[in-house]
């Protein structure tokens, strides 16, 4: 099952708010630093990744309609953890061929003034940060939007928790905007660097890993 494009912002609207009482219901979940966003897009958010629950605690946090950049070829993802993904919505990329259709809807979007997540380490699943690929930074310097470090914490025992009948403590953590990405242009490794040093700041993780 492949998601289709983003769907309309009703649907996702709603989507978003079924989201978060679940999250609300089967979680405990806190959400930092929304002072950090903007108050309307264009921008992009960075989370880390460790979890393929990750985009819900996301929405929940915003509770806006975001634009997700998500692998096609997950054939790891089991058929019934598609099913969100395809009901919202997201914009698909082949992480080995890329195509030209993807950088064209992606750049649509934010046109559109849509808040857009991209998660740096792409599809590893993983508690310890690793390098951060260019995506993120590619999009924000390419239209000069801001970008928005961010730190998912709990998603990964959200299952183990469950089955004790236990709701597991997440928390979305949202950092300070790294603004003027124009400037990086020419050097999108840089930008990233930057993106994950943040995020690693958050974890109080060592900065010579990124």
């Amino acid at each position: 099952m492949k998601p289709p494009a983003p769907r309309n912002k009703i649907l996702r609207y709603f989507i978003t708010y079924l989201a978060a009482i679940v999250c609300s219901v089967l979680t405990k979940i806190k959400v930092e630093g929304k002072e950090n966003l903007p108050l309307s897009g264009p921008f992009i958010l960075a989370p880390n990744h460790i979890d393929h629950s990750d985009p819900v605690a996301i929405a929940y946090a915003i509770k806006k309609p975001i634009t997700f950049l998500m692998a096609e070829d997950l054939e790891d993802v089991p058929s019934i953890q598609r099913i969100v993904p395809w009901s919202y919505g997201v914009v698909l990329v082949n992480r080995k061929k890329p195509r030209l259709s993807t950088f064209k809807t992606m750049n649509k979007q934010i046109k559109a003034g849509e808040i857009v997540c991209i998660f740096p380490e792409g599809t590893s699943l993983s508690s310890t940060l690793i390098e951060g690929k260019n995506g993120a930074a590619m999009f924000a310097s390419k239209h000069n939007i801001p970008v928005i470090p961010t730190a998912i914490k709990g998603t990964n025992f959200i299952l183990s928790s469950l089955k004790r009948f236990k709701r597991q403590s997440i928390k979305v953590v949202f950092g300070k905007p790294i603004k003027e990405t124009a400037r990086f242009a020419n050097d999108n490794d840089s930008l990233t660097k930057e993106i994950m040093k943040s995020i690693a700041s958050m974890f109080n993780e060592p900065e010579h890993l990124y």
